[in-house]
């Protein structure tokens, strides 16, 4: 078993680096998930002690989770329907080895609802129509002569860059997320050709509405197969929590989405000051979940650079969710166009082999990971184990 990271000398450089290692075996005793399923929904959905729940009083009534939980699950039409169904798998009723999953959340468990643009669009029609010194013919003309919406998501891609560079981590240290936020959606109108004078007037509005439009389940949505995964997992005994490059809004949007009460902790950039993949989160991420060797503990997300060589330097096993063909960084709006070959040019050949070797279209393959381990090619298996 490897030390904890915070016993551990480390160093930046390659020779240095832990190299990933192969998921343990679990106990091959297993509880057919669709028992656990059921166990689960007469426990109430919620396995934790009270203490590590995120629940509050804000939490969606029983019948608003119950509605939310019916949206996301797999439909028949689902993209998701040629996949093995969660009533056929089966998963360990008791984990042995692998104490915590740790799940990032956009792209991995959740999405924008719709596009950004609309999100945006909506925000900004409110703001102006509802000054009564602007009005809604000034909204129309605007709309009509700017053509706004083609160049939201590429304004909002430079500007979000630009301020994560001068003000790292949503502003640590330096404002509040929503100070931050409010300068990312100036740049974002103001380059896709609203005037400047006119952002002066609504750009307190416009923020605020976006601020907590975008804490809500009205701009997210859960991936078909998360709830029922996430249900299996608590119910087994395994703690479960999210661990994600985000503000202070994260536990509010897992309240709003209904899925709260299934995770132990939660981890995000902004409270600890730094961003994935440094150590200091999956050590955090550890320390929450109580446990005390990276390799009992799995991480998985859709960013290579943080989320992948991020767990992978760290000595925790990981698994790879590529969901859009376009590219492997995670991102549907501008996929990086590179392979995991280029991705990997300077780190130990066997890293890309796991790499390829534990990459999915979905969470759903998360069940059979934990059921036989990695699946692993035998180069990387052989120089790892």
């Amino acid at each position: 078993m490897l030390a904890p990271a915070w016993l551990s000398s480390s160093s930046s450089s390659s020779s240095s680096r832990r190299t990933a290692k192969p998921l343990p075996r679990m106990n091959r005793g297993k509880t057919g998930l669709s028992l656990l399923l059921k166990a689960a929904a007469k426990a109430g959905h919620c396995s934790k002690d009270s203490n590590t729940s995120l629940s509050s009083s804000s939490s969606p009534s029983s019948q608003r989770r119950a509605e939310l939980e019916e949206e996301a699950a797999p439909s028949p039409s689902s993209s998701f329907s040629s996949s093995p169904s969660f009533s056929s798998r089966t998963i360990p009723a008791v984990a042995n080895d692998i104490k915590a999953i740790s799940f990032d959340f956009t792209g991995t468990l959740a999405q924008v609802k719709g596009s950004t643009e609309e999100h945006y669009l909506m925000a900004l029609e409110k703001s102006i129509c509802n000054n009564p010194r602007l009005g809604t013919a000034l909204w129309k003309g605007l709309r009509a002569e700017t053509k706004i919406k083609a160049k939201i998501l590429p304004c909002f891609s430079k500007a979000y860059k630009k301020q994560m560079k001068q003000l790292p981590v949503f502003g640590y240290g330096r404002m509040t997320s929503e100070e931050w936020w409010r300068l990312v959606i100036n740049d974002t109108f103001i380059e896709a050709g609203v005037p400047e004078d006119l952002m002066m007037v609504v750009s307190t509005d416009v923020t605020e509405i976006l601020y907590r439009h975008f804490a809500t389940s009205d701009a997210w949505e859960l991936y078909p197969e998360v709830i029922p995964l996430i249900k299996a997992l608590n119910s087994s005994g395994i703690k479960l929590g999210v661990v994600s490059n985000f503000d202070g809004r994260l536990k509010e949007i897992l309240r709003s989405l209904a899925i709260d009460q299934y995770f132990n902790f939660t981890v995000t950039s902004r409270e600890l000051g730094v961003e994935k993949p440094a150590k200091k989160i999956f050590e955090e991420a550890m320390r929450k979940a109580e446990v005390y060797s990276p390799d009992s503990m799995i991480h998985v997300g859709d960013t290579v650079k943080t989320d992948v060589l991020g767990a992978m330097d760290f000595g925790m096993p990981f698994v790879f969710i590529q969901r859009h063909s376009g590219g492997i960084d995670g991102s549907r709006d501008s996929p990086q166009q590179k392979t995991i070959e280029e991705l990997f040019a300077d780190r130990e050949g066997g890293d890309a082999l796991v790499m390829q070797a534990n990459t999915v279209s979905n969470l759903s393959a998360v069940a059979t990971f934990l059921e036989d381990g990695y699946r692993w090619q035998a180069e990387a298996s052989n120089r790892l184990i």
